[in-house]
């Protein structure tokens, strides 16, 4: 992992991040949501980002005619939404997907998932059928079960925001998305099923970076040169007689 840019106790430690899952990099209220299209995935994959967040994916998509599965989808058809870059694309899986956060501070995190179903076609009937059903664990605790961005979402192609609040002890977050095996497999075609999520945001509201002045380290070293540049300055003084030693003064007396 890299350092951090946006600071924390300790040199490489972060307080926050954002993700734009299987798309690319979008900026959004002041922040950049890092892309996610560059590794499109394979079954059992980790990736890991260049800065503090991984991804791991596992499972192949049944009977979909692919011999290579896609585990990132784009939209074809029209959204509802707001912010419409970060719900273009989509990371998918078709069983479990995990999001990871490292280097964090610890403290308090507000979490915010971002959904819309941009597989399922409201164009046809049939498309209209499909049912995405999954749930979601955050640090291993159960936090949703069932899940179905359509219900929720009051439609195909409309966003819906889950925001959790969780607390990082070890420097670790993990969000995981898991199939458990409900709702279709083959609507609107083979293989449309299991997690799908568009961005993710993570940060820590009260997280103040510390202030950026001059560290005890640079102090000390600054002084020390002082000290050396005062006592140097004295010895060539004195070398050329402009400081009189007290014994020649009362000699002179």
């Amino acid at each position: 992992m890299t350092a951090a840019a946006d600071g924390g106790g300790r040199v490489g430690e972060r307080s926050s991040f954002h993700i734009n899952c299987g798309g690319k990099e979008v900026s959004l209220d002041g922040n950049k949501y890092e892309g996610d299209d560059g590794d499109p995935g394979v079954p059992s994959k980790f990736y890991r980002s260049a800065t503090n967040w991984a991804f791991s994916s596992t499972g192949n998509f049944i009977d979909d005619g692919h011999s290579l599965d896609p585990f990132i989808s784009t939209n074809s058809s029209r959204l509802y939404v707001n912010n419409s870059d970060l719900y273009m694309d989509a990371r998918i899986s078709p069983i479990s997907l995990t999001y990871y956060g490292s280097c964090l501070v610890k403290g308090n995190y507000n979490i915010t998932l971002y959904f819309a179903e941009i597989m399922f076609n409201d164009s046809k009937s049939y498309g209209r059928l499909g049912r995405r059903i999954f749930d979601i664990y955050i640090q291993g605790k159960l936090v949703q079960k069932d899940f179905n961005i359509v219900d929720e979402a009051g439609g195909i192609g409309k966003e819906i925001k889950k925001n959790y609040t969780e607390v990082v002890t070890d420097g670790t977050l993990e969000i995981r998305l898991y199939w458990a095996g409900k709702g279709t497999t083959g609507l609107p075609i083979r293989g449309v099923y299991g997690p799908l999520i568009s961005a993710i945001s993570v940060d820590n509201p009260d997280y103040k970076p510390p202030p950026k002045g001059i560290s005890a380290g640079t102090v000390v070293g600054i002084v020390a040169a002082a000290v050396f540049v005062v006592i140097l300055l004295l010895g060539i003084l004195w070398w050329r007689g402009f400081l009189i030693r007290k014994d020649t003064m009362d000699k002179g007396v």
